[in-house]
């Protein structure tokens, strides 16, 4: 499975720590989350929702000059974990490519064993936000969405 770089580093890095290490990885992350940039902020109708979280989880991408996409989260600060996963997706795909990006295997996350440090129920959600992301880049190769 051929991962983004910053993707491929990540996981590598979380599987191998333990239950404890992956937690404070998570939050972490969490707390690095970038917010909702202001110019987006009461945009949230052109926003892609993920309705596989519990939590309200929406996204959006921009596409940048050399052809990579940004995401962007809108997520609420007292969702920790939810925030933490979205991060590790943003950090390892953000400036990636969309052809690479939907070519990321909805499994990929395995080797990180993340199921020792959070319940199926958000591994369920990170899986969705996953789906969501790739979505958004098919638009972006279809020319489904405008670029910024």
């Amino acid at each position: 499975m051929t991962l983004p770089t910053k993707l491929q580093e990540i996981v590598d890095d979380i599987a191998s720590m333990s239950r404890e290490e992956k937690l404070e990885t998570l939050i972490a992350y969490a707390e690095s989350f970038p917010p909702l940039p202001e110019r987006l902020k009461g945009e949230r109708e052109k926003m892609e929702a993920v309705p596989e979280c519990m939590t309200p989880v929406f996204l959006m991408a921009e596409k940048q000059p050399d052809g990579g996409l940004i995401f962007h989260f809108d997520i609420p600060p007292q969702s920790p974990t939810v925030r933490g996963l979205a991060s590790i997706l943003a950090n390892g795909l953000n400036g990636s490519k969309p052809e690479e990006i939907i070519l990321v295997p909805s499994d990929f996350y395995h080797p990180m064993n993340l199921q020792e440090a959070v319940s199926q129920q958000r591994l369920n959600g990170f899986i969705g936000v996953l789906s969501h992301m790739k979505q958004v880049a098919v638009n972006f190769i279809e020319n489904k969405t405008a670029p910024e």
